[in-house]
């Protein structure tokens, strides 16, 4: 509805720009040249291939646990598994003790290991694998018990613990017991006394 006498005013810049039909040539696509525009991406080196595992399941994670500051026990609970990157080492196990496969000390599987006060402190510590056990051994585990942690042969930690012996960073609790001993055959007849009494 128009009202006479009445003109309506001039459109400012404002309005200006949004009046669809007088922009269409200004806004145009046409009117840009976007062909000589580059897009520089930084690049990035190719993904490595997920190393093919053959474990059952992945252990879990967590923060290494402190060193212990009272002088009681140690808690019964499972040690925090903090001793794997989560990506799998590609260096092969011997290379950790420098190709050797034996030790001058001569530790069985169950032999038991726990941290010296050295080792909380990690002095002497010279690699990560060492750090490694200092932490495991927190609480008196044995050579297999380490072994399956740092999901590592046997050979390998054998080594590795003995050297850590050496430099005083752990304490070994080898098992004292030998089947044929007159003393272990007295151990198990007390044991097996003490089933039977229950």
């Amino acid at each position: 509805m128009k009202i006479t006498g009445f003109t309506e005013p001039e459109p400012s810049g404002w309005d200006s720009l949004y009046q669809g039909a007088e922009r269409e040539a200004f806004d145009s696509p046409s009117r840009f040249e976007l062909s000589s525009i580059s897009t520089v991406m930084p690049r990035r080196p190719p993904a490595p291939p997920e190393p093919v595992s053959t474990a059952p399941s992945p252990i879990r994670q967590s923060s290494p646990r402190p060193a212990a500051t009272g002088g009681g026990a140690h808690s019964g609970s499972a040690p925090a598994s903090v001793y794997l990157p989560s990506s799998g080492s590609r260096v092969r196990p011997y290379t950790r003790t420098g190709g050797r496969t034996r030790t001058a000390h001569d530790l069985a599987l169950e032999a038991l290991v726990s941290t010296s006060d050295d080792g909380r402190r990690y002095r002497g510590v010279r690699t990560p694998e060492h750090r490694q056990i200092c932490d495991i051994c927190l609480d008196t585990r044995s050579i297999a018990e380490i072994a399956a942690h740092l999901r590592l042969p046997l050979g390998v930690v054998k080594v590795l613990v003995g050297d850590m012996a050496d430099a005083g960073l752990v304490l070994i609790h080898q098992t004292e017991l030998i089947l044929g001993d007159s003393s272990s055959r007295a151990f198990m007849e007390r044991v097996l006394q003490g089933l039977r009494t229950l």
